[in-house]
């Protein structure tokens, strides 16, 4: 039997998906700067690792439905995995509630996406640090896009998701 909670829970991960596949749409034109990365930490440490992953598969396979699939869905899928499950582990420390701290957590992990994206590079280019290198302003400009979002907008989506937690799922 399908329990109220699963369906609050089904409803919260699909309304954090619309917002990051709507948010990565409208800041499309600004290089690296989307609020996807932020989405993915916030979800993973307020609601847990599945539904952060959730988040992961199904905002990236609908942004991408407008910004053009290929091989490169899978590797955004595995960096933001891998932010996924970083977050996992942030979320337990005891700096995840200093707004600052998470924010250049957040910046971080702008970076870890853009090196794990960069993999993909391998299949056309033998010497992944000078593709890496390439990508570099990109990635920066998506380590300052997600500390600017997150300290905009992360204390409070935290601070959201944390109250539904509590209230819907048992969970801190």
């Amino acid at each position: 039997m399908v329990t109220r909670s699963y369906v609050r829970e089904i409803a919260l991960v699909a309304l954090l998906s619309a917002a990051s596949t709507a948010g990565r749409l409208a800041l499309a034109a600004i290089p690296g700067v989307q609020p996807t990365t932020v989405i993915v930490i916030i979800t993973t440490m307020s609601l847990g690792l599945k539904q952060g992953l959730a988040v992961v598969i199904i905002s990236t396979l609908l942004s991408n439905i407008h910004l053009g699939h290929g091989p490169w869905t899978l590797f955004q899928i595995l960096a933001w995995t891998v932010v996924a499950i970083i977050s996992h582990f942030y979320g337990r420390s005891r700096f995840r509630e200093n707004l600052f701290v998470s924010s250049l957590f957040a910046g971080l992990t702008g970076i870890i996406y853009g090196m794990v994206v960069s993999i993909y590079g391998l299949q056309f280019h033998s010497n992944i640090i000078a593709y890496y290198l390439m990508g570099l302003p990109h990635d920066i400009s998506h380590a300052i896009g997600n500390f600017v979002i997150y300290l905009v907008l992360g204390g409070r989506l935290h601070q959201l998701l944390n109250e539904s937690a509590q209230k819907y799922f048992s969970r801190n």
